[in-house]
């Protein structure tokens, strides 16, 4: 027996999906898999989700996988893979954290007080703002205890509950497949895995076959008795998974009864607000989401996998108590504000606008990420640093082009080598290679070469077993041994690079003779090509991936024979600071802020910059915007990462001046640990932008706006789209207290609100005239214009004190307030505030 002890690692214990994938992965041997959570003393089958989840696993927990049978040692060798890299990518999408005074009976600012019929606190289950008319949803009814004709005998019902189990799989298969967002087949193959576990069937089977009860009341029976044993988890969010299990029972009796009794509504093609006491997944999957504008529920929880799916799709969603949820009449205008954990009925004309101008906001910081995503990415003084993406699989391409990918920076060629029982020919390598290039259109993809060894075993190419194999026969150690294989992936690569710009980088380089084994197998894979006159490219460029110290080191060397490099933080790392990335207990030494890795990373950078070779970065580090400050100083050509990381990776990138990069990597590099270097990179982070704190871009001529909450809405809306402020709703709350506090009316049509955030970058001013003046307060005189001064949290001194002082000085002046009520467009507003600023 083979024992691999571990840490559960996922934050929410062991949930559906991880616990679906652990199964997949056991059914693939043959061999048993025993799970054990020591702390617990639970044991479970590996092979069955519904026993796992059971085990009630959570973060921390240590565990042990006992592995025996026949294919004892390569499922154990497997499951080691596992747990080190694919367990890590099976966590559910966490739910958003809450903005100030969300949540039931949270602050509000004053003009929420009275501006609805009803106004209800709930929980944020997914942000955004849905406003339309209410559609009531009814809960499922509880399945049928028997056929309408009566009950049939065990035999008859057990072919029927068997002939509905393959329907509902199918189906279920079918939707997964079919789903075009990775979050939904994951919760999706999780159903599928619970529905087709031996013990969820056999145990409905057994009740069917003793002939005591009907298929329907034996489904609902068994569901209840699992949805029980999960309900008493000591995780909340474990305890939400019971809800798939009736969701699963309730697909499966539907099949068997053969009718849906809760078909999908129609829904008002204008748009409107779904209200339902429960939701379940597949409900929610059903729903024609093109009316859809939100969601309002009851029975669910923030990291329930309905609420998953709805952060996910982008549909607003509030949870309300049942008492408030009874009360909403379908039909009613209702707002459901996502992020406050709000739910209006009946707005009035005040938060209608005020709506209004939050969803207009939302939209135009959406066109702002999308022009973002498909600009190249720069810095603030116009560096270029290309951002591009990893990926496993063909897959994998749509999201990333969708996310600004500027390349394929690592295309992981090994995941069309795995799960099989022999290699992948060469047509269908060069299918798909040539399907990347095409979508690329032009775009660099870097094709990585067969990596297997260490943590992935390939059963036909009979490596031999190591005591340590991420330090033996893995990668290009293994090609000259196996030159028809590589040579069959070269052919490949070489026939697929005619359709874009393919590049072949080599992994685990040590030394210079291993580059040129790659080079000569690969002008002897065009020679077959010419040979058997087969159409191919004349040549690719070849590069290294320096994921070892002898690469990064000897990059100078290495560069006579290496077109370009790309540095593998996560392999780079751990084999630098000699500890394993998977083992928790060496988790603080895995730190890509450890001063002997940064001075590595600059040598090495250095190196290939004096060879005039381009030079890239994938692994963890690459996707981590926060080191993006490092990376900038260091030099990269290019950062690649996975996908979803792209928007945020370019945005910060945009604020970054090359300059300022570098002399705080200057500094980073002479501290004496980690913990100093993480400091200085904090505070770097935290300061924001330099530059003026007035620019065009925060100048609002002629607004539409009636009330206090619309203009300071409209500016702090202002500062997000410009990227000085990183969560204009943090920022407006921040402004309303100090508000509430003493109301910043100035008189002479002047108002001069401020406030102080953590969202904030930088010290900022923000102005605004509107079409008409209003009321900023009851006693106060009408207001047309409105500066709004914004100030970091950790701003140094008193500065947003010195800048309210000059501009209420200055507004005492006639000519200055002239200057701004009359000012034409926003140069001109901008000449008269910088002369004010300027002046002392």
């Amino acid at each position: 027996m083979t024992r691999v002890p571990f840490t559960f690692p996922l934050a929410n214990g062991l949930h559906a999906r991880p616990a679906s994938l652990l199964q997949e992965l056991c059914l693939r041997f043959d061999a048993v898999v025993v799970f054990r959570n020591s702390r617990r003393g639970r044991r479970a089958d590996a092979g069955s989700v519904l026993e796992l989840v059971s085990s009630g696993t959570m973060a921390g927990d240590p565990c042990l996988l006992e592995v025996s049978g026949p294919q004892e040692k390569e499922a154990a060798q497997a499951l080691r893979a596992f747990l080190r890299r694919d367990l890590l990518q099976a966590e559910d999408n966490l739910p958003p954290s809450a903005a100030p005074g969300a949540g039931e009976g949270g602050w509000l600012p004053p003009f929420f007080r009275g501006g609805a019929l009803r106004l209800h606190h709930g929980r944020a289950v997914s942000p955004g703002i849905g406003r339309a008319i209410a559609v009531l949803r009814q809960g499922r009814v509880s399945m049928p205890r028997r056929f309408a004709s009566g009950r049939k005998g065990p035999a008859q019902e057990s072919r029927l509950f068997r002939e509905a189990m393959e329907r509902t799989m199918a189906e279920l298969r079918g939707q997964a497949e079919a789903s075009g967002d990775p979050v939904a087949a994951g919760i999706l193959k999780a159903h599928l895995a619970i529905l087709s576990d031996p013990r969820f069937g056999g145990k409905i089977a057994s009740r069917i076959a003793a002939g005591r009860l009907p298929a329907g009341a034996a489904i609902e029976k068994t569901a209840a008795e699992f949805a029980a044993a999960m309900r008493r988890s000591p995780s909340v969010y474990l305890r939400e998974r019971a809800a798939d299990i009736d969701d699963i029972a309730a697909r499966l009796g539907e099949t068997l009864y053969g009718k849906r009794r809760d078909a999908a509504p129609d829904l008002p093609p204008g748009g409107c607000i779904v209200v339902a006491g429960a939701l379940s997944p597949s409900e929610l999957l059903s729903l024609d989401r093109r009316p859809l504008r939100g969601l309002v529920l009851g029975e669910i929880g923030s990291t329930s996998h309905t609420a998953i799916l709805a952060r996910t799709l982008g549909i607003p969603a509030v949870a309300l108590p049942r008492p408030a949820l009874a009360g909403i009449a379908a039909g009613e205008e209702l707002v459901v504000d996502g992020r406050r954990g709000l739910v209006l009925e009946q707005p009035g004309p005040a938060l209608r606008r005020y709506y209004r101008l939050e969803q207009e906001h939302l939209r135009r910081l959406e066109q702002r990420r999308a022009r973002l995503a498909a600009q190249p990415a720069r810095t603030r003084d116009n560096v270029r640093l290309e951002v591009a993406a990893n990926i496993g699989s063909v897959a994998e391409l749509d999201p990333a082009w969708r996310s600004g990918a500027e390349g394929i920076g690592l295309f992981r060629s090994e995941a069309l080598f795995l799960e099989r029982d022999g290699p992948p020919g060469e047509d269908e390598q060069c299918e798909a290679y040539s399907r990347v290039a095409r979508t690329a259109a032009g775009r660099p993809v870097i094709v990585r070469t067969l990596d297997v060894g260490g943590d992935k075993r390939l059963p036909y190419l009979r490596l031999m077993r190591e005591e340590n194999p991420f330090l033996g026969y893995r990668a290009v150690r293994f090609y000259e041994e196996h030159g028809d294989l590589l040579r069959c992936q070269l052919r490949a690569i070489l026939r697929a690079a005619r359709c874009g710009r393919l590049k072949v980088m080599v992994p685990m380089v040590t030394r210079t003779e291993e580059v040129r084994l790659v080079r000569r197998l690969l002008a002897d894979a065009a020679a077959e090509l010419r040979d058997r006159g087969v159409p191919h490219a004349d040549s690719v460029e070849l590069g290294v991936m320096v994921e070892t110290p002898a690469a990064a080191l000897s990059i100078d060397l290495l560069a006579r024979e290496a077109g370009f490099f790309s540095i593998g933080s996560n392999d780079l790392l751990q084999y630098t600071m000699a500890a394993d990335r998977g083992n928790p207990r060496l988790a603080g030494l895995h730190d890509p802020l450890h001063p002997a890795f940064l001075r590595l990373l600059q040598q090495a950078a250095a190196q290939a910059r004096k060879a005039g070779r381009w030079l890239g970065l994938c692994g963890e580090m690459a996707g981590n915007s926060e080191l993006l400050p490092l990376l900038v100083g260091i030099g990269f050509n290019e950062v690649s990462m996975a996908p979803g990381r792209i928007p945020a990776a370019k945005e910060r990138l945009a604020e970054l001046e090359s300059g300022e990069c570098r002399a705080l990597l200057r500094r980073v590099l002479a501290a004496a640990d980690a913990t100093t270097a993480a400091g200085l990179l904090g505070e770097f982070n935290a300061r924001g932008e330099a530059g003026e704190a007035i620019s065009a871009e925060l100048v609002r001529l002629d607004s539409p706006c009636r009330t206090p909450g619309e203009a300071i809405k409209e500016l702090c809306c202002l500062l997000e789209l410009s990227g000085r402020v990183g969560n204009s709703a943090a920022l407006e709350d921040a402004v309303w207290k100090r508000e509430e506090a003493y109301a910043t009316d100035l008189g002479f049509g002047f108002s001069l609100p401020h406030g102080k955030a953590a969202a904030v970058k930088s010290a900022s001013i923000a102005f605004l005239r509107s079409r008409k003046p209003f009321h900023w307060s009851p006693a106060g005189t009408p207001v047309q214009a409105v500066l709004l001064i914004a100030v970091p949290e950790k701003a140094q001194g008193e500065e947003h004190l010195r800048l309210i002082a000059r501009l209420s000085r200055r507004l005492m002046h006639e000519e200055f307030r002239a200057a701004l009520l009359a000012a034409r467009d926003a140069a001109a507003v901008l000449r008269a505030l910088q002369q004010c600023l300027g002046g002392g």
